[in-house]
């Protein structure tokens, strides 16, 4: 009989063991990530510190593109840029209202389309993305319509739209998630909605926050002033993922949704929001400086008593979610801003510290437009990321 109870007593021991590892990830400081469903959402709970807190990402510069001075391939007025599924970088070159092609070696490929208002040309093109079988989608909101252009540039296919539809969040088969806002009875309102590529609304997301405003009229001049980080909502997509994430930015929970609208996974963090200061009142106003009217709008602007959680997330191609804070430091001369790295289950998983925005993640590479600080020209530059 002892014998026996000396088998169920080691048996008992491992079990426990293995239990005790299933509650999440432990950080260097031995807090977990403590996750919970409720009402078929799952809750993620970080801990203050991410689970890497050594973790460090640099950037390694590795090929510009269009910074030709001169030819075909010279980009002056870089706009909008997408990355194809071939390592291909698509630039709208905004001066000539053409999207100029370039292969992975920055090498010049060809022209996409023309400036005009006739099938397969741009007046105004404000966001360029990849559908999953490779058509190039293109949105004009000066034309006011969606083009679709084959894997090797050619015209497909467009539509004109009924409403003005703002930059999309998420390009899926047949369809595409965007935020559209509105005015209606003196209001801004933004919903999030789901067309197809004909131009008619699936499915309408429900409505979203826009940023907070004070409209001042002087005589003839009337003004809009946008009030510094005021509670709002903060969208971007992972099309690897087919996900959208949202923050309401004045609290640190963001929402992540399926492609279908449906919220699955809740991710938050014990956070404490960073003071507006005096001196960020100075630079805001700096920033915006115009007409002398909007001295008088800023006399009285509502200025915040802390900043927002964010202004800006968007996703890599691993299916992480970098979260940029407004959390910012001097170091070397260099402003540094704080970006939160979630892995694709929402734990929180690093914190890197960026002297810029990286815009956009492909295949292992980061892609972001570099300012000559000689001539204020910026030039689309692929790094290679290199974690530590």
């Amino acid at each position: 009989m002892t014998a026996h109870r000396s088998l169920w007593l080691l048996i008992l021991v491992p079990a426990l063991l293995l239990s005790g590892c299933r509650k999440g990830p432990v950080g260097s400081r031995g807090a977990k990530v403590r996750t919970e469903t409720v009402d078929g959402v799952t809750l993620v709970h970080n801990p203050p510190e991410p689970l890497n807190p050594r973790k460090a990402v640099r950037f390694e510069e590795e090929v510009s593109f269009g910074a030709e001075e001169s030819g075909p391939g010279a980009v002056y007025k870089p706009g909008q840029f997408a990355v194809d599924g071939r390592n291909q970088v698509y630039i709208y070159e905004s001066g000539e209202g053409t999207i100029k092609v370039f292969g992975e070696d920055g090498r010049f490929l060809k022209t996409v389309g023309r400036k005009g208002q006739g099938p397969g040309e741009f007046a105004q093109a404000f966001f360029l993305g990849f559908c999953p079988d490779g058509r190039l989608l293109v949105t004009d909101y000066q034309n006011k319509r969606t083009s679709f252009f084959g894997p090797e540039g050619d015209f497909l296919a467009s539509y004109q739209w009924t409403k003005n539809i703002s930059i999309p969040i998420l390009v899926l088969e047949n369809a595409y998630v965007v935020h559209e806002s509105f005015y209606d009875a003196g209001a801004s309102k933004l919903f999030v909605k789901t067309y197809d590529f004909e131009g008619a609304e699936i499915k309408n997301w429900g409505e979203f926050v826009l940023p907070g405003t004070k409209f001042v009229t002087r005589g003839e001049v009337a003004i809009t002033v946008s009030i510094p980080h005021s509670p709002r909502s903060v969208l971007t997509g992972d099309p690897v993922l087919r996900r959208v994430y949202h923050c309401m930015n004045d609290a640190y929970l963001i929402e992540v949704f399926d492609a279908d609208g449906r919220i699955f996974r809740k991710i938050d963090r014990p956070y404490e929001r960073v003071p507006f200061t005096d001196a960020d009142k100075e630079e805001y106003t700096a920033r915006t400086s115009g007409p002398k009217e909007l001295a008088e709008i800023y006399r009285d602007m509502p200025w915040p008593k802390v900043k927002t959680v964010t202004e800006r997330m968007l996703c890599d191609d691993r299916g992480f979610l970098w979260v940029a804070t407004n959390e910012t430091k001097d170091e070397g001369g260099r402003k540094l801003t704080a970006y939160d790295v979630f892995d694709a289950e929402g734990r929180y998983d690093a914190r890197v510290w960026l002297d810029f925005n990286p815009a956009k993640f492909a295949a292992g590479r980061m892609y972001r437009y570099k300012e000559d600080p000689n001539t204020g020209v910026r030039v689309l530059t692929r790094y290679r990321i290199v974690w530590e």
